[in-house]
């Protein structure tokens, strides 16, 4: 059977098409082999934390984030893929961080760092109920430009408020003294050669 050239053509596309497909499915499969999921939770901010972002244990590159979930008002789901050969264990804790301007963009970015802070080195037993075991979390230590911005302003306040109560009195204070012996040299330069001169009186009551 022959076939006519516009037929060729859309075997050609179909068979061009089949296999991408099988391509980017075989990518995907290898990318999720090898990986294991696990979710953390956290009340704190996640501004600046995206799909894709790094995970690390002990600064080392392990995984990136899956997905980021608003659960609660204040509440947030992490999903993380991290590696088979990772050491995470029962005593390792995540931490979401901020990195600053000389790594990864003018701003610094947002990515989960994971360590072992305990004893404990059994296998994250997924509780009865949940999809994935859960990874305990540390307080975030993130610092965004805006927090940074805020806590410039509050330092700045601060030191205003301090220099008001206290430097600027004391300054006030000698400048009125300095002013004051202006004018006593004034009328009478030579007061600092008889102030020079002038013995103490406990000297002369010895005497």
């Amino acid at each position: 059977m022959k076939l006519d050239p516009d037929r060729k053509a859309h075997f050609l596309f179909a068979a061009v098409i089949v296999v991408g497909a099988l391509l980017v499915l075989g990518w995907y499969i290898a990318d999720a082999t090898g990986y294991r999921v696990y979710q953390i939770t956290t009340a704190d901010t996640v501004s600046g934390l995206v799909v894709d972002a790094p995970v690390e244990f002990h600064g080392v590159d392990v995984g990136k984030v899956k997905r980021v979930e608003l659960t609660g008002p204040r509440s947030v789901a992490i999903l993380l893929a991290i590696r088979d050969s990772a050491p995470v264990t029962a005593a390792t804790v995540a931490t979401i961080t901020s990195r600053g301007l000389a790594t990864r963009g003018f701003t610094g970015y947002v990515y989960i760092s994971l360590e072992d802070v305990g004893e404990d080195k059994g296998p994250i037993a997924t509780a009865q109920g949940a999809d994935f075991p859960v990874i305990r979390t540390a307080p975030s230590r993130m610092v965004n430009l805006d927090m940074a911005i805020d806590q410039v302003n509050r330092n700045v306040q601060r030191l205003s408020h301090i220099l008001e109560s206290q430097a600027l009195p004391q300054m006030q204070k000698t400048l009125t003294d300095v002013d004051n012996l202006v004018v006593k040299l004034n009328d009478d330069p030579g007061i600092l050669i008889k102030g020079a001169f002038r013995r103490p009186k406990t000297a002369q009551a010895e005497k």
